[in-house]
């Protein structure tokens, strides 16, 4: 696990990066950066592929705000859990993988800010 945590956590700082850097994507969106990510990380040159990944995990994340709009702002925990669902859409780890990885990461970073403050 400490393997997907490592993973996970430079995908993470990336992406924070990026967005720092960026005037054209608003944290809440970070979700986003993950297939394109995933697909850098992987040498992944499918673009069928990758637009399966756009779609499932702009499926889930629409799905998680459906419960609570608010959720959006949480956009570490939404962008870890849209990396592995890239790995999941690849048919490199299935759901039940996805889910363990996701319990061992999230206890081992903070995905979730406290209140839902927007910068």
């Amino acid at each position: 696990m400490k393997e997907w945590l490592d993973r996970v956590r430079a995908s993470l700082s990336k992406a924070i990066q990026a967005v720092e850097l960026s005037d054209d994507i608003p944290r809440e969106n970070m979700y986003i950066l993950a297939p394109l990510f995933y697909s850098q990380e992987n040498n992944m040159n499918s673009d069928h592929l990758l637009k399966r990944m756009c779609e499932e995990i702009d499926e889930q994340f629409r799905e998680d705000c459906s419960h609570d709009e608010n959720s959006k702002y949480q956009f570490k925990f939404h962008y870890v859990s849209s990396y592995l669902q890239c790995y999941v859409v690849a048919g490199k780890i299935d759901e039940m993988k996805f889910d363990r990885i996701m319990d061992y990461v999230n206890g081992e970073l903070e995905l979730f800010d406290d209140g839902y403050e927007i910068e």
